[in-house]
């Protein structure tokens, strides 16, 4: 089995544990998780985690770097990836990097003959304003245009990807030296599922990063009208991030604080996805004008939900929320509020809540990261 490298930015989980996850449980040789935190996280600290045939044997992480200047913090993150890399004698066989700028380091061992093939995992492909200046927008631009061209395979999350660079950075398939979707998937094998009547009855649960284009407030605006349909309404919100306090701050203005449970991050996957499979409906109202990020990508909170065999609500942004829809294991929702209110309270009902869910969990079958990754050669 081969020796494989993983780097990622990272704020709550993400495929790149999953992949860990899956060549650890078919004991490759040595698998190197480095994880650096991103800007929202609570820290910027840089993790890895080494484990050799399965199992770990070596962790480390750094100290917190949060007050020091942006391109500090990158130069922290290139020489703790250099260092743990160089730290035994290995020739590694794959690096895989999650974004441009993991990339960019892997590509540059790759030219040092520390490692033989880059793959690169994209997540998410932001076409404009990605950062506020215009500069920053540039680089990013840069570093991402060379990841795609120069990495040795290019997998995308989602067949919109592949469009959107053509279309607003004028690469063309024919620019990548090989091209492959891998998307979000779950383990379906470790969820319970529940049904309507053992679920708890009139929760909707949102998880996610919390920020304004997540629309989360949306719900909370809502809640005031819910309330008169359903009195025990109850609005789980699980994850964190630089929206929570305003969030927080609009649930006590409209003074729907009781029906709001903030659970904050959920680190533990599989407690994670038990909380989310005893909701009785799931959402992701994603703002239009805002999400620069989940039309061209494959939002894996929505896997997440459907997996766990629960009906979602959702906008239409993300790449599959017609075909969602058509297999009625969830609806799209508008950003107008008395839609939301509706449709939340049209999927209350037990007949209807509980052929979604049935349904939810036999679509979830085609994503099954099992399936996924027994696809891809490594």
């Amino acid at each position: 089995m081969h020796s494989i490298i993983i780097v990622s930015h990272k704020f709550l989980t993400q495929p790149d544990d999953d992949l860990v996850s899956f060549l650890n449980k078919n004991r490759y040789r040595n698998v190197l998780h480095v994880r650096h935190s991103f800007s929202d996280a609570p820290d910027r600290c840089s993790y890895y985690s080494w484990y050799k045939e399965g199992k770990l044997y070596r962790e480390e992480r750094t100290g917190d770097y949060k007050k020091c200047i942006e391109p500090l913090i990158y130069i922290k993150e290139l020489l703790f990836t250099f260092k743990w890399i160089y730290r035994e004698n290995i020739k590694w066989d794959y690096y895989i990097g999650m974004d441009g700028l993991c990339v960019f380091f892997g590509n540059f061992l790759r030219f040092l003959r520390k490692i033989d093939k880059t793959i690169y995992w994209a997540i998410d492909f932001v076409p404009e304003n990605r950062f506020d200046g215009k500069f920053k927008n540039k680089v990013y631009n840069w570093i991402n245009t060379q990841g795609y061209k120069r990495s040795d395979e290019m997998w995308d999350l989602s067949p919109r990807m592949i469009e959107a660079r053509e279309k607003f950075l004028n690469i063309k398939k024919t620019d990548y030296k090989l091209h492959k979707i891998v998307p979000y998937g779950v383990w379906l094998d470790r969820i319970k599922k529940y049904s309507y009547k053992e679920c708890e009855k009139n929760t909707l649960v949102f998880m996610g990063h919390l920020l304004e284009k997540q629309g989360v407030q949306l719900v909370i605006e809502a809640i005031p009208e819910i309330i008169k349909k359903f009195p025990d309404f109850k609005f789980k919100i699980i994850g964190g991030g630089s929206y929570k306090s305003t969030l927080v701050k609009l649930s006590d203005s409209l003074r729907v604080s009781q029906y709001c449970d903030f659970k904050g991050k959920i680190d533990n996957i599989e407690l994670l996805e038990n909380e989310i499979a005893k909701s009785c409906v799931a959402i992701a109202p994603y703002i239009k004008k805002l999400d620069t990020w989940t039309y061209y990508a494959d939002p894996g909170k929505v896997k997440t939900y459907l997996a766990c065999g629960v009906p979602v609500l959702l906008t239409d942004i993300p790449w599959n929320a017609k075909e969602i829809e058509d297999n009625q294991c969830g609806k799209i929702i508008t950003e107008n509020k008395d839609n939301l209110i509706n449709t939340i309270a049209e999927f209350m009902n037990s007949t209807y809540n509980q052929k979604y869910r049935t349904n939810a969990t036999k679509y979830s079958q085609k994503f099954n990261y099992i399936n996924i990754f027994n696809s891809i050669t490594l």
